[in-house]
C-alpha cells in the first residue's frame, strides 16, 4: 500500500510554514544571486546564447583543482580514510595551516588557535553566533556579501555603513571610529567580493589602531570587546603588484580581537571540496570548535588530509596560483580594457581596474535614462547583450547606481568576447 501524503498535507503551505517556524528564521530570504543563476539556466535551456557572469564560482571546463591535490585525495579515500575527523580539524592540517600563515603572512599562530569548517560558512557563521546576542550593534560595509542574512538569523541591531566607488567601497577610517563605540562585531572582507578590490593598508592599519584603542578603553570599564571578522578567503589572488595585508600583520595588538576566516574555496578553485578555517585567539578556539562540531559542519577528511599536504608544497601551490591567477586575470582585464574603450566611444559605462578575486565592479550608468532601477538594466543586459550580472542589491547596497557584480569564474574567454561584442552593439542601438 503507498500513502499519497500530500492529501494529508495543508492547502495553504505559506500559513503553515509561519505557524511552523520560529522568526526570524520564517522570514528568511532566498539568495538574490542565485536566483538570478536559475533564470540564466532557463534561458540557456531554452537555447538563448548567455554569457553567466553570476555565480561566485569555476567551472571545472574552465578552472581545475591542482591536479596534486585531486591525486592526493583519491589516494587517501583509497586508504580509507573515511571516517569523522576531529571537530575542528585533523591536526596535519591545523599544523600546515599554522605554518602557511608564518611562511606566507609572517603570522605565527599555533595550531591551537585553528578551528577547520567545511568552507567558510561556517566559521563565519560560527563567530556570529559567539560574539553577538540578540540586539547587540553589527556592522558591515556595503556592498559585501551575505552579512545581511547572517544578522537576520542572529537577530542583532546591524548597521550598513555604505562606501563610495572613491574609496574602493571600502570604509574609510573616519567611518569606522564613527560605528565602534558601541559595536560588539564588525565585519570586513578584502579582497572583497563582490567588488574585486583591495583594501589599502594605511586604511587599514587606522581601522585596526581604532579596534585597539576602542577595546582598550571598553577594557579599562570592564565591557565586552568589539571583535573583528577579517574575511581574507580571495587573498591568494590578489593581483600582481598589489600586496594583501591582514590588520594583525599591521597593528599586531589588535589580535586578541581578530578572527581570519579562509578556506581553499577560491584560491584552489575548489569550492565543492568545502575546506575552510578560521585563525582566532586561542582561548577562543575551543568555543568555535564546540559549535561546529555540534552542527556537524566539518570538511571531509580526506580533503582535509589533502589539504594538508598540498599547503606544505609551497613550490606546487606556486605554479598552481600563477597558472590559476593569469587565467582570471585575463578575463577580468579583457572586460576591463573593453568598458573603458566603450567610456572612452562616449557610453554609459565604466569598471574599476582588478585587484583580486574574481570579480569586476562594472557600472551601468542608465538609472533616470530611461531605466528606473539597477534590476531594469540587469534585464535588459540579459535580454539585449546575453549578458547575465548581478546588481548590488544582492549585496544589500540599495541605491539604484548602476553598479554590478561580474564574475569570471564560469565563462571561456571567447564565450566573454562575444558578450562585450552584444554589450557594445546592444548600447550603440539604445536610442539615446
Amino acid at each position: 500500500m503507498t500513502i499519497d501524503v500530500s492529501a494529508f498535507l495543508p492547502r495553504d503551505g505559506a500559513a503553515a510554514m509561519r505557524q511552523a517556524i520560529a522568526p526570524p528564521m520564517s522570514e528568511m530570504q532566498g539568495s538574490t544571486i542565485l536566483a538570478i543563476a536559475g533564470e540564466v539556466r532557463r534561458m540557456k535551456a531554452q537555447g538563448r546564447e548567455i554569457c553567466d557572469l553570476t555565480v561566485g564560482d569555476f567551472s571545472p571546463q574552465h578552472f581545475r583543482i591542482p591536479a596534486a591535490l585531486e591525486a592526493r585525495i583519491q589516494e587517501l579515500v583509497g586508504q580509507g580514510q573515511t571516517n569523522y575527523p576531529p571537530a575542528d580539524g585533523v591536526p596535519e592540517l591545523k599544523s600546515a595551516i599554522a605554518r602557511l600563515y608564518e611562511r606566507d603572512l609572517g603570522l605565527r599562530y599555533e595550531p591551537d588557535a585553528i578551528c577547520v569548517g567545511s568552507g567558510a560558512r561556517p566559521p563565519i557563521y560560527a563567530s556570529w553566533r559567539l560574539f553577538t546576542r540578540p540586539g547587540d550593534k553589527t556592522v558591515s560595509f556595503l556592498p559585501m556579501w551575505n552579512s545581511g542574512y547572517y544578522a537576520q538569523f542572529c537577530e542583532t541591531d546591524h548597521r550598513f555603513v555604505p562606501t563610495s566607488a572613491q574609496e574602493n567601497f571600502f570604509p574609510t577610517v573616519e567611518q569606522v571610529k564613527a560605528e565602534l563605540p558601541g559595536t560588539r562585531m564588525m565585519v570586513i572582507n578584502s579582497p572583497l567580493n563582490p567588488t574585486g578590490t583591495v583594501i589599502d593598508s594605511e586604511v587599514l592599519a587606522g581601522i585596526a589602531t581604532a579596534l585597539v584603542d576602542e577595546n582598550r578603553r571598553r577594557d579599562s570599564r570592564g565591557e565586552r570587546p568589539c571583535m573583528l571578522v577579517f574575511d581574507q578567503v580571495y587573498w591568494m589572488l590578489t593581483s600582481a603588484g598589489l600586496r594583501h595585508h591582514s590588520p594583525v600583520q599591521l597593528v599586531p595588538e589588535c589580535a586578541p580581537y581578530v578572527v581570519h576566516v579562509d578556506a581553499i574555496s577560491k584560491c584552489f578553485a575548489a569550492t565543492g571540496l568545502r575546506v575552510g578555517w578560521a585563525v582566532l585567539p586561542p582561548y577562543l578556539q575551543a568555543q568555535m570548535k564546540g559549535l561546529i562540531g555540534h552542527i556537524g559542519a566539518w570538511a571531509p577528511k580526506p580533503e582535509q588530509l589533502a589539504t594538508a599536504w598540498l599547503l606544505d608544497q609551497p613550490l606546487v601551490m606556486a605554479e598552481y596560483l600563477d597558472g590559476l591567477r593569469a587565467q582570471i586575470d585575463t578575463r577580468l582585464h579583457r572586460i576591463y580594457a573593453a568598458v573603458q574603450q566603450m567610456h572612452a566611444a562616449g557610453l554609459p559605462v565604466q569598471a574599476i581596474s582588478p585587484q583580486g578575486a574574481i570579480y569586476l565592479s562594472f557600472r551601468v550608468d542608465l538609472v533616470g535614462r530611461g531605466f528606473a532601477s539597477n534590476e531594469e538594466i540587469r534585464k535588459w543586459l540579459l535580454a539585449e547583450a546575453g549578458l547575465a550580472v548581478v546588481p548590488f542589491q544582492a549585496f544589500d547596497m540599495p541605491d539604484e547606481s548602476g553598479w554590478f557584480r561580474m564574475s569570471v569564474g564560469a565563462c571561456g574567454v571567447e564565450e566573454l568576447d562575444a558578450a562585450l561584442e552584444r554589450l557594445r552593439k546592444a548600447l550603440v542601438a539604445r536610442p539615446a
